[in-house]
């Protein structure tokens, strides 16, 4: 017999009948029941088991309760870098707690790219998502932004625990938990003035992103803490990609600027780029800060000094959120903002 002709037909009465005992003793003993058996039959009942590589049966145990221990995760698109790493601190955290995931991709940015304006698509495919995953009997839902911003939606289950994960309800009558931008900027910013920088570029996202605006205010206090001015129309913006880094690098070099602080390393990495054909040496001629810490940062020579979010620990955070309100059966409307890390390289030098 094959060990997985063997995983199929593991079942209580299986060990039973390989033990000589009933199939209630053997529940009772899986189960922990004191008294149940002897410590010899107990013993020879986890053996059976393990050999068995016997599986509970924990879909009927838990309906039986009236439990699913199982939460839904709403993506608003799985394939944009950061949703992953927040998904698997979700499943990470669930897993420890004894809880299943089950996945709602809803491909937002395949289907609609950056484009935001359309609520009333959006707020369909919301409460589709939602109304599939309680359809499933989850005990609570994360819902996972793609872009940090505010969300309109909200559940039509008054009492479903939910948490907003990257992103924030427009009313706060829900648990929220986001990276803290603004102190990263803020942290940037202290590290170029710190170095002798007066004259720093920007390259920002598209104008009015909910990421960028707290990068940006972030740093612009830093400036000012430095008794440093600078005039915000002055500020360049990208779309994120790598060419509107490059491109933005063309108005600002060759120039006065000593430092460039582009707000994603896709940009940033454009820019390294444009150094490269003006002959300038990141991290000698100028310094180069970017954000996000993906590989693309790294892969430079030197390496790009980067920003890195707490993606994993945000959804960790956001799980624990949603099992607390289904434990206490309370409902949680805090606003939880994570620290972000700085990863200085030698892309950094003094004015």
């Amino acid at each position: 017999m094959t060990e997985a002709e063997v995983r199929i037909i593991a079942t209580i009465k299986d060990i039973a009948r390989l033990t000589g005992v009933s199939a209630a003793t053997v529940s009772n003993v899986l189960n922990g029941k004191s008294g149940a058996a002897s410590d010899a039959k107990m013993q020879e009942i986890f053996q059976a088991a393990k050999e068995l590589h016997y599986r509970p049966n924990t879909l009927a145990k838990n309906l039986k309760l009236r439990r699913t221990k199982s939460i839904g995760i709403i993506t608003e698109d799985l394939t944009v870098f950061h949703t992953p790493e927040m998904v698997d601190g979700i499943e990470e955290y669930c897993e420890s707690q004894g809880y299943e995931i089950i996945l709602d991709n809803m491909r937002f940015f395949k289907r609609f790219g950056n484009n935001f304006t359309d609520t009333r698509l959006h707020t369909e495919f919301f409460e589709n998502a939602v109304s599939a995953l309680v359809a499933q009997q989850v005990e609570g839902i994360v819902y996972i932004g793609y872009h940090c911003r505010e969300i309109i939606q909200k559940p039509a289950f008054p009492h479903l625990p939910f948490v907003y994960c990257n992103c924030y309800p427009k009313e706060p009558e829900y648990a929220c938990v986001y990276p803290n931008d603004e102190d990263a900027g803020y942290q940037v910013g202290k590290v170029l003035t710190g170095l002798g920088h007066t004259n720093i570029g920007i390259i920002s996202g598209p104008k009015g992103n909910v990421n960028a605006r707290a990068r940006l205010d972030g740093f612009f206090r830093a400036l000012r803490e430095a008794g440093i001015s600078y005039d915000v129309n002055t500020i360049l913006h990208g779309d994120w990609g790598r060419d509107s880094g490059y491109e933005n690098a063309k108005k600002l070099l060759p120039g006065d600027c000593t430092a460039i602080f582009a707000l994603n390393d896709a940009m940033a990495s454009g820019v390294f780029f444009r150094c490269q054909e003006l002959g300038l040496q990141v991290g000698r001629d100028i310094s180069l800060f970017g954000y996000d810490n993906l590989n693309i940062a790294r892969v430079h020579t030197p390496a790009i000094s980067s920003v890195e979010p707490p993606l994993h620990d945000i959804g960790r955070k956001c799980a624990q959120l949603v099992l607390e309100q289904i434990e206490t059966r309370s409902r949680l409307t805090q606003r939880v903002l994570l620290p972000c890390t700085l990863h200085l390289r030698d892309s950094v030098c003094p004015r």
